[in-house]
């Protein structure tokens, strides 16, 4: 239910996964009312942690050798013209979500669509869910990522809250 609010809100779709070793798994996903563009994702299939906005999300809260660890484990493969295919990049790029919370996906996994993401913590505090909003680029403007960057915050911290823990 609260995917499917988070969607109605945003009128985008938003995606559930969890993190499988090197891997993040789509756990359920919630399709936008709008618009005649669907996403190419689907529960069940699987996407590579380093080029997506869930997996950016999912790897900051790592040890830094444990992200290179699991950087030498994958298939590094350039996927689209933004794919991030070096480790260098790639730590810059978590460096920004440890800072800001947030990770995004610029035309990384998938040509003409952006996204937004933040981990969210089990039970135990252990980040191993992460939780995404996807556009087409036209409706994701920086303007429009800066706009749901604090409405998926608001969310990690009313999970945590739940949880009886601090989110952010």
């Amino acid at each position: 239910p609260s995917l499917k609010r988070l969607s109605e809100y945003t009128k985008e779709t938003v995606h559930l996964v969890s993190r499988e070793g090197i891997e993040a798994v789509y756990i359920d996903k919630v399709e936008s009312g709008t618009g005649a563009l669907r996403m190419v994702s689907r529960v069940g299939s699987r996407i590579p942690l380093y080029c997506s906005g869930v997996g950016k999300a999912l790897l900051a809260p790592l040890p830094d050798e444990e992200i290179l660890d699991i950087w030498k484990a994958s298939d590094i493969k350039k996927l689209t013209p933004n794919t991030i295919t070096t480790f260098a990049g790639l730590m810059e790029q978590i460096v920004r979500v440890r800072q800001d919370g947030y990770a995004f996906d610029n035309e990384e996994n998938e040509g003409g669509v952006r996204c937004i993401a933040v981990s969210l913590a089990d039970y135990h505090k252990e980040p191993v869910y992460a939780v995404s909003i996807s556009a087409p680029v036209n409706r994701m403007t920086d303007e429009r990522l800066s706009e749901l960057k604090e409405v998926l915050l608001g969310l990690k911290d009313e999970i945590a809250d739940i949880l009886g823990f601090a989110g952010r």
